[in-house]
């Protein structure tokens, strides 16, 4: 692969289309919704529905599925191949799991169209002096876009929302990947002090998470059941206790990744791995310009590899341990040896910080930056889910100020308080920077470096705490919600947006209504947040709260 000098957008782009070669063609479409006064769509798929009516739902449905199966292991099995056959729908495929890749143009376009609006904002961001996001300024530029748009001149928002919706679901589907360079920092991060700190640290991520979750979910409930807008829960049929005596009728749960991309994305890492350690191992070879590009080139390869590879394992398995934390040990494993096996002697520490190098230049860059570069138009592309619900979200607005309100002020304060009641940091001279080090938990990462700045806490342990508490809410946020029985998707939206940033949001992806709300908490929790450390008196009570 030749690696000509040309700038650093190109570079920028042709990343980006490296990514949308390495995945299924996506086609599916989100429609816009024209939601009722209500709020929730009532999922009972009964035989007196119109026949209209019901194939929407199947098209929604299957377009669900596809990315379902991409950020949770898989597990979609027989009872989606049963709604499909009661609407009147074929089961999906699972012939095309060995099919080989075509190119998903649509997705291509989307994909580059959503990272030059990100761009775009970062550019104007600067020239005014906007300290501020692009990818947070991004999406709600976008979102309000699409909006006017469609007010000034009916259907036209409508049309660019349908032109973004496949690079949309592509950038959902690979989303978790791009947290692995904020994990893979961790050994980077200074130490807490003894195992009993680190356990400390664990405690107030994993019940941080539990209160945000479930005082935004009830406080948001309550305020829904005040003004009359939850709707009765649908209560579903018991499972037959027949035995089905067609045992071929039973149909796996397909894998979240097909073959064809699991093949591709393996032999581009062993090509490019083969080559880096020819180049890397030889005098003349190592210092010539392309090979740090080429080295960055296989790590970013490979970083894909290990999470499709993580994503595949059995669901068993993927459901007690999120792919992200698999794929990054893994990336921390092929780390060690890289630094072994090309005769560098860089050790694992050396071999992470060229991994994420903290630059976007073409000849600097680590296969990290660009990962991380990436969730950029990933942020900005939630706008396209909230413009499907747009009506869904103005309707409710006052609830999501609300839950706002409560994610962040008792994010803040709350932490601070039981960091300082369980003695987080000891006597130790740095305990106060570790308490105020873990008060963005569930700021998204963008903001909770800013916010961790001016609280005077250390970055390095906010990413890794806020990438944490992520994890968590995406692997078990709706499982708590369900255990309490909250089904209102309003009120789940909410509590995993506001709970567990990106990737809670990316784990509401299947669940229609929701998904949009998650994705506004989301960036209204951290904007709240950022401002109010921001005021002198607020953050001085925060850090007096801290100790």
């Amino acid at each position: 692969m030749m690696i000509n000098n040309t700038t650093k957008q190109l570079l920028l782009l042709a990343v980006t289309t490296t990514l949308v070669v390495t995945s299924s063609s996506v086609s599916a479409t989100i429609s816009p919704s024209s939601s009722s006064s209500s709020g929730v769509q009532q999922h009972s798929y009964t035989q007196t529905q119109q026949q209209r009516t019901r194939q929407q739902k199947t098209r929604q449905r299957r377009h669900s599925i596809d990315v379902t199966t991409a950020l949770r292991g898989g597990r979609v099995g027989g009872r989606v191949n049963r709604f499909l056959k009661s609407s009147g729908g074929a089961p999906p495929s699972t012939t095309t799991q060995s099919s080989s890749l075509s190119f998903p143009t649509d997705a291509a376009v989307g994909t580059v169209a959503l990272t030059l609006i990100e761009r775009a904002v970062n550019k104007l961001f600067i020239h005014f002096g906007i300290k501020f996001p692009a990818q947070l300024g991004g999406c709600g530029i976008l979102f309000f876009f699409l909006v006017i748009a469609d007010a000034v001149a009916p259907g036209s928002g409508t049309s660019i929302f349908k032109a973004l919706t496949p690079g949309t679901t592509l950038l959902t589907k690979w989303l978790p990947v791009f947290f692995v360079p904020g994990l893979a920092m961790l050994p980077l991060a200074p130490s807490v002090g003894s195992g009993l700190e680190v356990a400390k640290v664990l405690l107030i991520t994993i019940l941080g998470f539990v209160y945000t979750l479930y005082s935004v979910a009830y406080s948001v409930l309550f305020l829904r059941k005040m003004e009359g807008k939850v709707a009765p829960l649908v209560v579903a049929a018991p499972p037959s206790t027949k035995k089905n005596k067609n045992k071929s009728a039973i149909v796996a749960a397909p894998k979240p990744f097909s073959d064809a991309t699991m093949g591709l994305l393996l032999k581009i890492s062993i090509v490019t791995g083969i080559a880096n350690l020819v180049t890397q191992r030889s005098s003349s070879l190592s210092t010539a310009s392309w090979a740090t590009p080429l080295q960055t080139l296989f790590f970013f390869a490979l970083t894909f590899t290990n999470y499709v590879s993580a994503a595949r394992l059995p669901t068993a398995f993927t459901k007690a341990v999120h792919p992200l934390l698999t794929s990054t040990g893994m990336t921390w494993a092929f780390l060690y040896v890289y630094g072994i096996a090309t005769g560098t002697g860089a050790d694992f520490i050396e071999s992470i910080k060229t991994y994420k190098t903290g630059s976007l230049a073409w000849n600097v860059a680590g296969a990290g930056d660009y990962l991380l570069f990436c969730l950029g138009p990933s942020v900005v592309s939630f706008a396209v889910s909230m413009y499907s619900r747009k009506k869904l979200l103005l309707e409710n607005i006052l609830i999501v100020v609300a839950a706002m309100l409560i994610s962040s002020v008792g994010g803040l304060f709350g932490t601070a308080a039981f960091g300082r009641l369980i003695q987080l940091g000891g006597s130790s001279g740095n305990a106060l920077m570790i308490r105020l080090s873990l008060l963005a938990r569930n700021i998204t990462t963008s903001l909770a470096i800013p916010v961790t700045q001016l609280l005077g806490g250390d970055i390095a342990i906010a990413v890794v705490v806020v990438v944490l508490t992520g994890i968590i809410g995406a692997q078990y946020g709706k499982k708590l919600l369900d255990l309490a029985n909250i089904q209102d998707p309003i009120t789940r939206g909410l509590a995993v947006g506001s709970a567990a940033q990106g990737l809670g949001v990316s784990s509401m992806v299947d669940e229609a209504d929701a998904f949009p709300f998650a994705a506004m908490a989301m960036a209204l929790t951290a904007v709240a947040g950022t401002i109010l450390v921001a005021i002198p008196q607020v953050k001085d009570a925060v850090v007096s709260v801290c100790g």
